[in-house]
């Protein structure tokens, strides 16, 4: 699964386009809009009293477009044909600056199909990029008008709006036909959306509010501490240590509780002394309508004053658990991997080449999603879903292929998971915000866990916890958050599943998953930031055995030669990339004293999803993606700290963004589907003796004279 991003190719609004005329409107005026603005998916335009209200015409222009045709089809109406992959259409430039008060932008629109992720740029003086824009989730398909509207604050509060200033109107990945889009304006909020956007930004102060006391609490050194948590099969054991007088209890803290924002404890227990150890029963009947399993809870100190209380130590996380099974761990036989193939030909691929490991897509939707008669988890019963199957067949093929198993856990945004904050994207961080939800995420999880980590039907070795989740707004939507409280949620849904996995596997790693994105954001947030911070939580709520998912692919995913492109992959610990040019620097990352487990053993690290392009299959296209295919796997396999990367896609995909990155082709031209191509045979050969004879005519391609000078050393 990736974002494309084609760094070079944003273009800008074009120098031939007619201007905006920045003329306010007080004649004719639209329909006053629906006060409740939503997330933009679009809402009826009602029939509605009309006033007058502030607001500007937007124009489109073909000057400055991508797979859209545009005409004009009335008076304020344009038809705009989409055709291929990432289309979008600029706006005029503006002539003059926009009015302080106009700060919504709304149009109508009608098409046959449903937009998946509509976004649009706010591109500075014709300028666009991602971080100055913003994805709206996905727009339903209409036969007849459907009005859009969202609020454009924040980017007049960072400046857009100036002379020369214009959008960029994004409708989904890939087009497919016409579209008509009619009066779009920018405009003066209502009444109603001015209170409503009031309310927004007290919400938003108080995220912000929320992420700086995170900050604060791991950094923060606590006179009190909890020391220890062991947990057997049917009691929980808390040690610590009190570390000073007054009074104080033990706080028994769940998954859907924030420690740093609650005000008073509910579940808790009094403590006294210096030195303390309380013997709980771990599951706890009826608390907010499920039977809770305290694994799941961490534990913390907390002082009491009146009615007053507050934090006196980090919440610990169990340290050691009771399993159920102990299965024996299951080697790596070697880096070589694959993913995204479920077909036989796929696991014959498996073994011809000798892979050591498998990555595989589960949506957790399909193992359950709502209640029924089938299994019962926290005394709630749930309905088990068709994927079972699937997953059942999946894993016993790479049993007889003899690969370890790397499963990628999904939640799709329109299934029962979904966060309340969501706002679209293709899959949604889990929603643990209270009792019963939480409760529905672990039950998946301990049935799947119970299935798969043993070895009738198959296996799953490690758990890759959602997707790019640097990326949040495509790939794990929590909606618009700052990063310290995305991550927590993130690492609750991490420790989450440790805490079920490690019942029936101890040797099971659970896995970050990011972009090939390092000390900057392409999307969200910054990888280097998330990988330190997560280090931050281990150090303060105890350690777990978690590892990184990384996705090195070249800067710019459509053009294979990185060697040459990727000219912000450097040898820095702070390089903005990571991709197949600079992977010493993720493999020196992982080895860092202060980023080992427990400060003595080096974290798993996949590359989990990568590959080189081949932006068309002719024959120079094919041979610079196996060049980049070879220098991929001798880095990886020289390093160290890489413990195995998996090629992605096994096969081309022509639902993928306009991309051919797999081993193997799809129909097109004299190629039929799934014939090798020349990378096919350059991944067969890695960790061979039939390496070299493959793999050295590709220098001369990659302008080397040896596969040594590759190899960066970073001090």
């Amino acid at each position: 699964m990736v974002t494309v991003f084609l760094l070079s190719g944003l273009a800008a609004c074009g120098p031939d386009e007619k201007e905006v005329k920045t003329i306010i409107q007080q004649e004719d005026p639209k329909p006053d809009p629906d006060p409740d603005q939503g997330n933009g998916n679009g809402n009826e335009n009602q029939n509605q009293q009309q006033t007058g209200y502030k607001y500007v015409d937007v124009t489109f222009v073909t000057s400055a477009a991508h797979n859209v045709a545009m005409s004009k089809v009335g008076d304020k109406e344009y038809k705009l044909t989409l055709s291929g992959e990432d289309p979008y259409i600029f706006t005029a430039s503006l002539a003059s600056d926009l009015g302080d008060d106009l700060k919504v932008v709304e149009f109508d629109y009608k098409y046959a199909f449903d937009i998946d992720i509509f976004q649009i740029f706010f591109a500075l003086n014709g300028a666009p990029s991602e971080a100055s824009s913003e994805k709206y989730g996905s727009l339903p398909s209409s036969s007849s008008y459907k009005t859009f509207k969202a609020s454009i604050s924040k980017f007049r509060k960072a400046g857009w709006g100036k002379k020369g200033d214009c959008l960029r109107f994004d409708p989904g990945q890939t087009g497919k036909g016409d579209m008509y889009v009619k009066n779009f304006i920018i405009r003066e909020m209502t009444d109603e959306e001015k209170k409503a956007e009031e309310e927004s930004n007290a919400n938003e102060n108080a995220k912000i509010q929320m992420a700086k006391n995170l900050s604060d609490y791991l950094a923060k050194e606590y006179s009190s501490s909890v020391s220890k948590v062991t947990v057997t099969s049917d009691k929980v054991t808390v040690e610590g240590r009190i570390g000073g007088p007054g009074t104080f209890v033990l706080a028994d803290i769940c998954p859907w509780q924030d420690v740093t924002e609650m005000k008073t404890f509910p579940y808790s227990e009094s403590i006294e002394g210096g030195s303390f150890k309380v013997t709980l029963d771990r599951v706890v009947k009826s608390r907010e309508g499920i039977n809770y399993d305290r694994v799941f809870s961490k534990w913390a100190v907390v002082k009491v004053e009146g009615e007053s209380q507050t934090l006196d130590s980090h919440a610990r996380y169990a340290d050691e658990v009771e399993p159920v099974e102990s299965p024996e761990a299951v080697p790596l036989k070697n880096k070589k991997g694959l993913g995204a193939g479920n077909i036989n030909l796929y696991y014959e691929d498996c073994k011809e080449m000798n892979c050591g490991s498998v990555t595989m897509n589960v949506l957790l939707n399909g193992f359950i999603d709502r209640q029924g008669a089938d299994y019962v988890y926290g005394g709630v019963p749930y309905a088990i879903g068709n994927w079972k199957a699937e997953v059942d067949r999946m894993t016993a093929k790479c049993k007889e292929a003899g690969v370890v198993v790397a499963a990628i856990i999904l939640t799709p945004t329109e299934s029962s998971y979904k966060d309340p904050e969501n706002m679209g994207g293709y899959y949604t961080m889990p929603n643990l915000t209270d009792a019963k939800s939480f409760n529905m995420y672990a039950a998946a999880l301990t049935y799947m866990a119970s299935r798969y980590c043993k070895d009738n039907p198959g296996r799953i070795h490690h758990w890759i916890m959602h997707n790019e989740v640097d990326m949040g707004s495509d790939w794990t939507n929590m909606g618009d958050q700052p990063m310290m409280r995305y991550l927590d949620r993130y690492i609750k849904s991490m420790r989450i599943c440790y805490n079920i996995v490690r019942q029936y596997d101890q040797n099971a790693y659970i896995l970050g998953s990011y972009t090939h994105n390092w000390n900057q954001a392409d999307g969200n947030y910054r990888p280097k930031e998330m990988l330190e911070k997560t280090v931050d939580y281990s150090l303060a709520e105890g350690d777990f055995q978690w590892g990184v998912a990384y996705h090195p692919y070249p800067q710019d995913l459509t053009k294979p030669e990185f060697w040459k492109n990727d000219t912000q992959s450097t040898w820095d610990m702070d390089t903005k990339y990571i991709t197949f040019k600079n992977l010493e620097v993720i493999d020196k990352w992982i080895k860092q004293p202060r980023n080992l487990y427990k400060g003595e053993t080096k974290r798993l690290l996949f590359l989990s999803e990568q590959g080189t392009n081949s932006p068309s299959y002719s024959d120079r296209d094919l041979e610079l993606q196996a060049a980049g295919g070879a220098w991929a796997w001798k880095k990886a396999a020289e390093l160290d700290g890489i413990d195995g990367i998996q090629w992605h896609n096994w096969a081309d995909n022509k639902a993928e963004f306009g991309l051919r990155i797999g081993l193997r082709s799809f129909d097109e031209g004299s190629w039929e589907s799934l014939t090798p191509k020349p990378v096919w045979h350059v991944w067969k050969a890695a960790g061979t003796d039939e390496e070299s004879k493959v793999f050295d005519p590709y220098l001369s391609t990659l302008g080397l004279s040896s596969w040594d000078q590759i190899m960066r050393r970073m001090d």
